[in-house]
């Protein structure tokens, strides 16, 4: 079996080619590639998009395209997986804080870990701390992730940590956050436990914590 599909998806991702890509993810599952194997293959390219970014190979815009071409290919891949029952690597709920109306970086953020095969739920923007926890209480995921843009906005994040605390949940998810006015010395002051500086690091940071809850559960 060829695997050109694949590598043409890669490479679609990779340029930012979104209607390429979902023509790549629909033409590997013809062929009778995996829905899984497609998922990787998208996931791979995210990692590649997310190394040039920080070595500063390539910006945001190109950043942005990349993801809207995941999101593109994920969503040939969805129903397949959801078919043959494959269980997402773990659950996140993302939105930006209470104020605060920007959502490129949560956009993009959004795609990479769709990619990366975790069921993504995105509450948008303006997003009040009672909203985080009601959907926690609905869905139960493994990662509540905030993000805030601007100084003030910041401010919010403690509250989300206080309102899981409040309503018995914190135990039970991990607390990320991120964000243009956000830095890893606010983890500890947010009540978080952990800080994506950008969508690729978004995604390394949620694996480790999701095999730290994984952890402490068993």
């Amino acid at each position: 079996m060829t695997d050109t599909p694949l590598k043409d998806l890669m490479e679609a991702v990779i340029e930012g080619k979104e209607e390429l890509a979902a023509q790549a993810a629909g033409e590997a599952l013809s062929i009778g590639v995996t829905a899984e194997e497609v998922l990787n293959a998208i996931s791979a390219a995210g990692n590649k998009i997310g190394k040039m970014f920080e070595a500063g190979d390539c910006f945001l815009p190109e950043l942005f395209a990349g993801a809207e071409a995941m999101n593109a290919a994920v969503e040939k891949v969805v129903p397949e997986l959801e078919k043959a029952f494959v269980q997402p690597r773990g659950t996140v709920v993302i939105g930006t804080v209470e104020g605060d109306v920007h959502e490129i970086g949560k956009r993009i953020v959004c795609a990479m870990l769709s990619g990366a095969g975790y069921r993504v739920h995105d509450l948008g923007t303006d997003v009040t701390a009672e909203q985080f926890v009601a959907k926690v209480r609905e869905l139960h995921p493994d990662i509540v992730a905030a993000s805030a843009y601007i100084t003030t906005t910041c401010q919010r994040l403690p509250s989300i940590a206080s309102a899981l605390r409040d309503a018995g949940l914190r135990d039970q998810v991990k607390y990320l956050i991120g964000g243009a006015s956000v830095n890893n010395g606010m983890v500890a002051w947010a009540g978080a436990d952990g800080f994506g500086e950008n969508a690729a690091q978004a995604v390394t940071v949620v694996r480790s914590l999701i095999e730290d809850l994984k952890g402490g559960q068993r």
